[in-house]
């Protein structure tokens, strides 16, 4: 019993020196949270929102459980991906320039600059600036706010740093395999048709006497295996366009055992050169244009086998 208060010395002892062990390696690990630009190690893991600002607009990204949005959308993931590469690609960053009249060039002027900022929750936790995408060298420059250096690091696609919301939108209004069709059905406010995959190939409402071209088909089932947008309404729009007066309702079938389900697109021109597009109940409203459009409104002419 006399040596008790060796042992606890020693055993307090022994948790000091780990303790102080660790924080050493601690320190030691994060040794390169900052780089050569001042920027600490941005991790997609923490950060909850990011705000990319110009003169002209703003995209406002917030992070709901493990989902990217903006406004009520969700952040298009192969856009976000590249983004978040380009962003670690920030600690290999190279100095560019130290001379303020080269920076101007670099699309560090009043009319050209990016502000790039990232939150904790409502906590800053980093933002610098963002100038020109240099497409011959595939880089981006970059500076931090009030100090006279620029830095260049890799971008391999422009507009990685987009401040107009819809640059960050999933633009994919529909993607139906081709392979998963059975039918399509066009409904039109004066007709509707429909053409359907039976054993002896394509045809026109049930009626096998119908010849069909099966290139025609096919042409037109590529242009919805990815059907893009070529915009986005926004919310004072879109509240406008009454989808149950819509120009068109067209109706995919898919063949059972596949992993397509029943989808549907209406179509509704808004003026003279776009058409607003509704995908199930999404509620995004895209928009084509009235050329793209078009082809997607096809009549029974438009299938039949000519010579």
């Amino acid at each position: 019993m006399k040596n008790k208060p060796t042992v606890i010395l020693f055993s307090i002892f022994i948790f000091i020196s780990v303790f102080f062990a660790g924080i050493k390696i601690l320190l030691s690990n994060n040794s390169n949270v900052y780089d050569e630009t001042g920027i600490i190690f941005i991790d997609p893991n923490i950060i909850n929102s990011i705000q990319i600002s110009d003169n002209k607009n703003t995209s406002s990204l917030y992070k709901v459980n493990e989902s990217w949005r903006i406004g009520k959308q969700t952040v298009f993931e192969p856009k976000l991906s590249l983004f978040w590469k380009a962003i670690a690609n920030i600690q290999k960053s190279e100095l560019i320039s130290v001379n303020p009249k080269n920076f101007q060039r670099m699309g560090f002027d009043d009319s050209d600059k990016t502000l790039v900022r990232f939150f904790l929750e409502s906590t800053l936790q980093e933002e610098f600036l963002v100038g020109k995408w240099d497409q011959d060298t595939k880089t981006c420059f970059i500076k931090k706010l009030n100090i006279d250096q620029v830095y260049g690091f890799t971008c391999p696609y422009e507009n990685i740093f987009a401040t107009d919301p819809d640059m960050w939108r999933n633009p994919i209004i529909l993607s139906f395999p081709p392979q998963n069709i059975e039918s399509i059905k066009f409904s039109y406010p004066d007709r509707e048709f429909e053409i359907n995959l039976s054993e002896s190939g394509w045809v026109l409402n049930n009626n096998p006497e119908i010849m069909l071209d099966t290139t025609k088909i096919a042409q037109f089932a590529n242009l919805t295996q990815l059907l893009l947008a070529d915009g986005f309404l926004s919310e004072e729009e879109a509240v406008k366009i009454d989808f149950n007066q819509s120009d068109a309702l067209i109706t995919f079938m898919p063949k059972p055992k596949t992993s397509s389900t029943i989808s549907r697109i209406r179509l509704k021109q808004i003026d003279a050169n776009k058409v607003a597009i509704k995908s199930g109940n999404s509620p995004i409203i895209y928009f084509l244009s009235l050329v793209n459009a078009q082809q997607l409104l096809p009549s029974e002419e438009n299938f039949y086998l000519t010579d």
